[in-house]
């Protein structure tokens, strides 16, 4: 509680009107609609997870998209070749996720700053002909379609909407959740050796800080974000593609996490956001052009 005094009002303006908008949106949309608001609430993931890794622990990843693509592919494997129960394969694809991060993690602990970026900037432009080379995961050129669906119960309704509904709920949730368990995560013990290791990794060293454990447990966790991301795509949309994660949408992660404001977990929601209303300004305007043009 103490971290909510002390608030600008503004702060609570903003997340009341965040909190109304949350509760209206499946009341007043129709499908289609419902299922594009919970792929932005679940697209906060994956900027949190940027956000840990480089606004907290100071290593700056653009490759972020390989994780959530790694994520998706993961639980798209477990839930339909695996016949696994939907919860279980996407806390396998987070866990997959999570220890690619662990193994692209590890060219952190002599590398950083621009070099990190460039590190993880290639791996996000290889990653797409390399997912082609497993169409057993990825369906090589042309996607695969996931045949299992994360439909409603039968006590929820048995419509269209109700499974819209369903999801969008698991969707809010899972978002929350994660919110807070990176909340704390950042306000424990653990978070301020990864604070002060990005200030000043050697007065961290020296107060006691494992700097190869730190680094690569926090890359791990930020992957696993950024995977649990893509798991939750597979819920909303059965289908995924190597073309979906490319070079652009690793960049659009980040920069959306820098827009939203590094090193705050609040960050990652602002600038998903903002990212939508400058998206939403653009096609309006877009749409404007296109008409005056035709009179």
């Amino acid at each position: 509680m103490s971290a909510l005094r002390g608030r600008s009002p503004w702060v609570w303006v903003v997340g009341a009107l965040l909190v109304f908008w949350l509760i209206w949106a499946p009341m007043t949309s129709d499908t289609t609609d419902l299922r594009r608001y919970s792929q932005v609430i679940v697209s906060v993931l994956a900027v949190l997870g940027v956000n840990l890794a480089t606004g907290y622990g100071g290593m700056i990843s653009l490759g972020h998209g390989v994780f959530v693509a790694v994520g998706a592919f993961a639980t798209a494997y477990f839930v339909d070749d695996m016949s696994m129960p939907w919860v279980l394969a996407i806390v396998l694809g987070t866990l997959v996720a999570g220890v690619s991060g662990t193994i692209v993690g590890l060219p952190a602990l002599r590398i950083r700053g621009i070099h990190l970026a460039l590190v993880t900037l290639g791996l996000a432009i290889v990653f797409q002909p390399l997912a082609k080379r497993f169409p057993s995961l990825s369906g090589g050129v042309s996607g695969r379609a996931v045949e299992a669906r994360f439909d409603a119960p039968s006590w929820f309704g048995d419509t269209r909407y109700a499974d819209a509904v369903w999801r969008y709920i698991w969707c809010l949730v899972v978002v929350v959740v994660a919110i807070a368990i990176t909340w704390n995560l950042v306000n424990s013990r653990a978070g301020r050796a990864i604070r002060a290791m990005r200030d000043n990794d050697t007065a961290a060293a020296i107060y006691g800080v494992d700097l190869v454990r730190t680094r690569v447990a926090t890359f791990m966790v930020s992957a696993s974000l950024a995977g649990l991301g893509g798991a939750m795509q597979i819920v909303l949309v059965p289908f995924t593609s190597q073309e979906t994660y490319t070079v652009q949408e690793s960049l659009v992660i980040y920069a959306t996490a820098v827009i939203g404001g590094l090193g705050t977990i609040w960050g990652s929601v602002v600038g998903v956001a903002l990212r939508e209303i400058v998206s939403f300004v653009g096609t309006q305007l877009s749409e404007v052009g296109r008409s005056e043009e035709h009179t």
